[in-house]
């Protein structure tokens, strides 16, 4: 139905405009009728097909040559008196054609019997083909605005997914740096350990290369990914890393956009424990409930961040993170927040459609 309405191909264009027509001649064919009860409804038919002829066509003429040539210029002198001439034509055409066959069949007593046309005749048929081109206009404008309303969403929701998809793409490249060249250290000290090393990082790349192009992914395998990046990155700080991940047991129904709980975990490397010389920790909670995910990620944070603010403010990548789930849920859809203090730094989110959104995405 929505193609048959909007669909701009020719072949619908033609359909639509033909069934409108025929559809109008039946309906006023059909009220005359029903008014005059005289002579045939063939007649009658006939009739009303010649009158619509004319009226359709003074709209057309309107509608795609007067309006998009000299009224959305701006020339609306022109429009006013090209307008009433082509009015006044048609109607003098109509009746020289249909020997007043239209009036004379609903409206006798105002022709006169010599024959001869009067101009306020053809002034009020004018006149009547103005009413029913000011329909097709309200008509065919309100068709078009509905038209680009449904472009215009479509568009701003691509550019919406375009928006999120371009920010989780933004992949740090300086793990996979590292993780090189630890794993050229580590063949050389321990050449045993490689081959699981080199299995971690193929389900990482694949996982980067695949599941990173869909919108919802499940979030078993996001914790998957996560577990195999802990497992790599703790090939740079060995037993000085502590890592504490707790995980709920129920989260096989869930799904959730790809790379959230990386994103967090990246960011708890990347602004705490990549800086701290001491002894850094992280800690990881995921859980479900009521159809909700919380995840929580919290960090010791380096001596060399004392300022608080300067922390946050220049945490690009908890910005990037907000920012695409601004885009992808409602406003009431996540919650994320911050906890930041002297030595520790904490993100929780809360995302409340989670299982919803997908469930009617996945119909």
């Amino acid at each position: 139905m929505n193609r048959f309405l909007f669909d701009n191909n020719i072949r619908y264009r033609l359909f639509r405009h033909i069934l409108f027509f025929l559809i109008t001649v039946l309906l006023f064919a059909a009220i005359l009728y029903a008014q005059n009860q005289t002579g045939n409804f063939s007649n009658t038919l006939f009739i009303t097909f010649i009158n619509a002829t004319f009226f359709f066509g003074y709209a057309y003429i309107t509608l795609f040559l007067l309006i998009p040539e000299f009224l959305l210029t701006r020339k609306i002198g022109w429009f006013i008196v090209l307008f009433l001439l082509v009015g006044i034509a048609l109607s003098a055409i109509k009746f020289i054609v249909s020997d007043h066959i239209f009036y004379s069949s609903i409206s006798p007593e105002n022709i006169q019997q010599s024959g001869f046309i009067e101009f306020r005749f053809i002034l009020v048929n004018t006149k009547d083909m103005t009413f029913i081109v000011a329909l097709f206009c309200i008509a065919k404008y309100v068709k078009d605005y509905l038209y680009t309303e449904q472009v215009r969403k479509k568009l701003e929701s691509e550019n919406k997914m375009a928006q999120a998809k371009l920010i989780q793409s933004q992949f740090d490249p300086h793990f996979l740096f590292n993780t090189i060249n630890n794993l050229y250290a580590l063949s050389l000290l321990d050449p045993l350990k490689t081959k699981e090393v080199v299995k971690r990082i193929k389900i990482v790349l694949q996982y980067l290369n695949t599941e990173i192009q869909k919108d919802y992914v499940y979030l078993k395998d996001e914790i998957i990914l996560v577990e195999n990046y802990i497992q790599l990155e703790k090939l740079r700080y060995g037993d000085r890393l502590k890592v504490e991940f707790i995980v709920d047991n129920n989260l096989n129904k869930f799904k959730i956009p790809p790379m959230v709980l990386f994103l967090l975990v990246e960011n708890c490397f990347k602004y705490g424990s990549s800086l701290d010389a001491g002894n850094p920790w992280i800690k990881i909670s995921l859980k479900t409930e009521n159809s909700k995910i919380y995840l929580t990620t919290e960090n010791s944070k380096p001596k060399t961040y004392e300022n608080r603010e300067l922390f946050e403010n220049g945490n690009y990548d908890l910005k990037n993170l907000r920012k695409r789930l601004k885009i992808i849920y409602s406003p009431n859809g996540y919650k994320l927040a911050t906890e930041n203090f002297e030595n520790t730094f904490k993100v929780n989110i809360e995302l409340k459609e989670g299982f919803e959104i997908i469930q009617n995405k996945y119909r």
